[in-house]
């Protein structure tokens, strides 16, 4: 028996009467009702007042925010294979990662149940959510990427059809749909996406496979997930997206996710999927985003990013006793000539700060900096090799391009030097190689001939063509001084190159970014 009983029993039975009332009393207070025995009934009648309480807040968000969800067609030229652009075709999908607006194809094959010959247009389908009572329709711009004339249809929830004009963001996949209507537009509230937490509800309405107004259920499954999605036509790199396991198809592209308020936290975008249907793991861009972008577009019909030009990314735990912080982005490639460049910033930096604001990861960074405008004189806070350093930079402006990965330059086929047991070969890099490659005449280093598969130097992501300058901190100036370095076979080579060209550096460019190679 525990000891406080035992203490019980042996107290005044006045005593023991009054600790039990106290006892109740206190029971009472934090529960609402009296301590008693199971009351079944009255457990039932909560929890389906629980339960009733969260169908209405379903059924509000139908009949409130559902009002504002349309769906969008557009007449676009077909892709290869028939397929539409930025859809993958007919239902292959995207691996791992699908769009899902949906494209429709023209007629079949005669009693085989294979496709006819590509038509030259098709319908893409996809979703869009009202965010101005004036007529300004969010969705994806791969809904209406290639649409004819930058024209696409409208239809709102009550049937209503409208035509639309097109302003569209390559770069964040997001675009602006303008309508005329004679009647101000039902409109949703953005919500602030940067105070989600996973578990809260999260609510899908879309178009999913032509079923218009759909409405699903889920939560947020995560957060700042990021990919590069391309279906061979065109890619888009994605920083930061929501995740959940609400149910979303094709045709649900460009449609809104709400929280249980009706507020909307993202806008549809992809789905993780081996099938091409809805597996329970689905991303959305996130509210924050969305309503910069969909701001920027409405004002002035494109949108303005500024650029650092580097490559920034989280620091992993391998690279924390490198740096010597857990928190800040780490540069992991810089743009030759450009403004961190300029300003001295070099790969393998961490930036903390950027003009009074703490930067956390590779996220806070890259928010920062895209909503700056181009131009704007910024002080910016780094480490290097753990010691605080502080400049003051322009920044450039991101350039609209189509992701993509550069031809490297051909190997030297004589080969000087050899470090095979890292996995990679070296050749000198000669005042010729210099002018062909673009890299700046000052420029030391070797270059890199061959790089073997499944080597340590393979997975470290070391490519043929990359200019080695410094191999764990020291300058190379021949072949020679990085068989010096390795000669002691060290576990761990840290290796500054310069690479190829980089898109996601924010424009194309010769970039400067570290490697490092491990032993196994």
């Amino acid at each position: 028996m525990p000891k406080f009983i035992t203490g019980l029993r042996q107290l005044p039975l006045p005593i023991v009467a009054i600790s039990c009332s106290l006892t109740a009393i206190a029971m009472f207070l934090s529960t609402g009702r009296p301590l008693q025995a199971d009351d079944p009934k009255r457990a039932l009648a909560e929890d389906r007042a629980t339960a009733s309480s969260l169908e209405s807040a379903f059924i509000d968000i139908a009949e409130n925010a559902g009002p504002a969800t349309v769906s969008i067609q557009a007449e676009v030229a077909a892709a290869r294979g028939g397929g539409i652009p930025g859809f993958g075709g007919d239902g292959e999908g995207i691996d791992p990662f699908e769009f899902f607006g949906q494209p429709r194809r023209q007629g079949r094959g005669q009693g085989q149940g294979q496709d006819a010959p590509a038509p030259r247009t098709g319908t893409s389908v996809g979703s869009g959510v009202i965010v101005r009572a004036d007529g300004y329709i969010l969705t994806n711009d791969h809904v209406v990427e290639g649409a004819k004339d930058g024209k696409v249809t409208v239809k709102l929830s009550d049937g209503t059809v409208l035509n639309g004009t097109v302003k569209r963001d390559m770069r964040s996949d997001l675009a602006v749909v303008k309508v005329e209507s004679k009647k101000p537009l039902t409109a949703v509230k953005f919500a602030d996406s940067g105070r989600l937490h996973v578990g809260q509800w999260a609510i899908a309405i879309g178009s999913p496979f032509g079923k218009e107004n759909t409405m699903t259920t889920g939560i947020v499954s995560a957060l700042h997930r990021k990919s590069d999605i391309s279906d061979g036509v065109t890619g888009r790199f994605y920083p930061s997206l929501i995740q959940t396991d609400a149910a979303i198809n094709r045709g649900n592209s460009g449609g809104p996710l709400f929280n249980i308020k009706g507020e909307l936290i993202g806008i549809n975008v992809a789905i993780y999927s081996p099938t091409g249907t809805s597996v329970g793991i689905g991303y959305a861009i996130p509210s924050n985003t969305a309503k910069y972008v969909s701001d920027q577009l409405i004002a002035k019909g494109k949108v303005t990013r500024g650029s650092l030009g580097l490559v920034p990314q989280d620091i992993t735990a391998d690279e924390r006793g490198i740096v010597g912080t857990s928190t800040g982005a780490y540069v992991k490639e810089v743009v030759v000539g450009g403004p961190a460049d300029k300003g001295g910033i070099q790969a393998g930096d961490v930036i903390t700060k950027i003009g009074g604001t703490p930067i956390v990861d590779e996220i806070t960074l890259r928010d920062t900096v895209g909503s700056t405008a181009p131009g704007s004189k910024v002080d910016i806070n780094y480490l290097r090799d753990g010691k605080a350093r502080s400049t003051a930079v322009i920044l450039g402006e991101i350039k609209e391009t189509q992701l993509g990965q550069a031809t490297p330059p051909s190997a030297p086929s004589k080969v000087k030097s050899a470090v095979e047991k890292y996995g990679f070969t070296v050749t000198p890099l000669t005042d010729d190689d210099k002018k062909e490659r673009g890299i700046p005449k000052t420029s030391v280093g070797v270059q890199v001939a061959t790089v073997a598969n499944g080597s340590p130097a393979d997975d470290a992501g070391l490519v043929p063509g990359a200019v080695i300058t410094h191999a764990n901190g020291t300058i190379l100036n021949s072949t020679t001084d990085l068989d010096a370095i390795l000669k002691g076979n060290p576990q761990t080579v840290r290796l500054q190159v310069i690479g190829g060209r980089s898109e996601s550096a924010g424009g194309s460019g010769l970039t400067r970014g570290l490697i490092v190679i491990r032993l196994r």
